[in-house]
This record gives C-alpha cells, structure tokens and sequence, in this order.
C-alpha cells in the first residue's frame, strides 16, 4: 500500500520533538511492514527557523485574536502544496494527524478522490481549552472543524478508549473509530546495566535510584508529591530521585527539596537528546509517572511504554490506559491518584517488596507481547485497508 502521511506538529526539533518521534516510529513501522510511505511534516518549523510576523506577535491583543484566524487561514497556503505533493506520490490512501483549526488534508483527498483516515492522539477543542487559555480559541469554529475531520474520514484511529469516546459527541459511528495505542521500540529500548560514565558521573553508585524522565508539564500534585518523597527520602537513606527533563513545574520541586533539605537527593539532569534516554533509564531501579488527574485522562504515554520496555518497574496512577497497561504488582504498582500517602505506600511496597527485577522482567514481557511499534503498525495497515477497500 502506498501511504501519504501528513501531520502538522510545530518545532519538531524542540517542544514538538516527541510528537515527531512517534510520527516517524509509525511510519518506520508501516514500511518495516511492506508498504511505501511517504512523511510529510506540514507545518512544522525547520532547525534554525525564526518566522517574522512585522512584530504583530508583539501585541496582546492581536496575539490573543489573531493566533486562531492565522491557522485557519494557513489551510489555503497549505493545499496547492499538498495537492502537489499527493500527484507527485500518488498514494493509494492518505493517513493524517488531526490537527487544531486544519482541513486542507481533508479537502486534498476530496479533491484527489482519495480515502482519508484521520489519526487523532488528543482532543485538540479540549487541549486549547486547558492549555491554551492565552489565546481565544473560537470555540464553535474549533468544535465544528473537529467535527468536520471526524465524520469526513473514511476511517479514524484513537489512541485510547478514553478518547474514542470523546470523539463519539461528532456523531461518527463507534465502528469507524479504532482505537490503535503507541508503541514503542522494543529494540531500541531494552533492560541493561547501568551506564558506568553516567552512573559515576552523578554519583549513583550503591544508590536507589527512583527516576522520572519527560516533560515536567503534566506531573500531579507537587506539594503532594513532594511531602510523599520527603517521606520515603527520610525512610530510606540510600534513595535517590533522579528527574530527568524540563518543565514549568521542575522549579517548584526544587525550591521543595530546598526547603526540605533533600537538594542532595534529587539530581535534575535537565532535558536530553530521545536516543540518550535507555542510557539514562539504564540507572534506575524504579520509575514513577505522576501524572496529574485530568477530567480525560485521554493519553497513550510513549514515555510509560519506554519504561516497560527498558524492564523498570513502574509505579503509576490508576487512570485511563495506564490501567491497561500496568498491573499492580505484576509489572508495577498503581496508586489512587489525589489520595494523601498513596504514591508513597505503593513506593515503599515496591522497595521493600524485594521483587524490582522480577516485576521489571514481566513489564518487559508486557512490551513483547501486545506494546510493540510493530503490532500497533499492523493494527493501523487494518485500519487503511479497510478505509482503502470499504
């Protein structure tokens, strides 16, 4: 099968850098599997690449109203292009990454006659609301164009449940609405000993090392994490938080540990290059995820995933897919998100529990069976076959 792959991710190189690194997993996947695929990144911002806009970003007012309509507007620059681009490839089905305020894919398979199957990670009407509260959204302009993309696609494929779900209020029938999570590569990423350079470089020799790596925007409760990991801090003299990764809320669990006397127990590598994350991940004994209770809990972590594979057991949330995924006791433990003491039990019974390399041996088995970027490829060429041959 010949597949166009668009997507719209911005600075692809930088804060967009691991939505790109999925893209790119999926569509080396869909080719390890036999089919030519051409990727296509629409929008993103090149390396080194600084747009000029007559200094109009430069007043609020206009940022804040104009941010919207320039996106929309954007779509008509972006068709000719892609009409090119699809009469160059001639693919037998074009494949795209839901992006906010865009239709000019949806419109250039229209126009070239071609099944449009629309891969959709986030509920992007929501993710403006709750993270873009800087710019106005538009919100029927936002809505309407979602929907627009849903009930248009032959085929949708959703990275969770959760999402299918959400996706369901635009009137497409639950039939057409896959549900495909990510994956991971189980090559790149697998158990090994700890990296000697980087092990002596941050002193973690005979340390207990309980490590988080990833962006620091959507961890839960600080001050609730914080008082639990001053807890285990002072139970247990040999750990260790090793946070690697950049974020708003990195600051506040500094000034906490300051304030706690632990700046010696928390090391903050700061953010890394993806392929130097199994030399990171090869230092820990024990990895968190805490991330924050959404009203959806839509995601499908990578980063959850990257864990597994590497063999860590993982202490997370019970929410969404992560409870598809992690089984307490077997590969991990859960823990009640919000719940005073809870990430600290489930830490201090994994510790003591004695069991670290067994349970890191079946997250690992875990990945192997059902979590690979393989099978979620083969899932998703199911899902192009059937919008190819309806």
């Amino acid at each position: 099968m010949r597949i166009s792959y668009f997507n719209y991710h911005y600075d692809v190189e930088g804060i967009g850098i691991g939505a790109a690194t999925q893209v790119r997993a999926i569509a080396a996947a869909l080719t390890r599997g036999g089919h030519q695929v051409d990727l296509q990144f629409r929008a993103a911002r090149q390396p080194g690449e600084n747009k000029q806009y007559g200094g109009l970003k430069e007043i609020g007012w206009v940022r804040r109203y104009g941010h919207i309509p320039r996106i929309f507007w954007r779509n008509f620059s972006l068709l000719p292009r892609e009409l090119q681009l699809l009469d160059k490839f001639r693919p037998d089905v074009l494949l795209t990454v839901c992006s906010y305020i865009n239709f000019s894919a949806l419109l250039a398979a229209r126009l070239r006659r071609l099944p449009f199957v629309l891969f959709i990670e986030a509920p992007l009407e929501y993710e403006y609301r709750l993270f873009f509260s800087q710019y106005y959204r538009y919100p029927f302009l936002g809505r309407w164009l979602e929907g627009l993309q849903v009930r248009g696609a032959r085929q949708v494929i959703s990275i969770s449940e959760i999402l299918k779900g959400y996706l369901m209020r635009y009137g497409a029938p639950a039939s057409k609405i896959h549900v495909v999570p990510n994956g991971v590569d189980h090559l790149a990423f697998t158990p090994r000993e700890p990296d000697p350079e980087l092990q002596a470089r941050w002193g973690l020799e005979d340390r207990l090392v309980i490590g988080y790596i990833g962006s620091f925007e959507f961890l839960g409760d600080i001050p609730l994490f914080m008082a639990s990991a001053r807890r285990i801090c002072s139970a247990q003299s040999r750990v260790i938080f090793f946070m690697v990764g950049e974020g708003r809320h990195q600051e506040k669990i500094r000034q906490a540990a300051a304030e706690f006397g632990l700046e010696d127990r928390f090391l903050f590598p700061g953010r890394i290059p993806h392929e130097q994350v199994p030399r990171y991940l090869s230092l820990m004994d024990l990895v968190i995820s805490p991330y924050r209770e959404d009203y959806l809990f839509y995601g499908s972590s990578m980063k959850l995933l990257e864990y597994l594979a590497a063999g860590k057991a993982v202490v997370a949330p019970a929410l969404g897919q992560i409870k598809e995924l992690v089984v307490d006791g077997y590969n991990g433990m859960l823990y009640e998100p919000g719940a005073p003491g809870a990430l600290e039990l489930k830490l201090q019974e994994a510790i003591s529990s004695g069991r670290l390399p067994q349970m890191g041996l079946q997250a690992r088995q875990t990945i192997e069976r059902n979590w690979t970027w393989d099978r979620q490829a083969a899932r998703m060429s199911r899902v192009l076959e059937m919008a190819l041959h309806p």
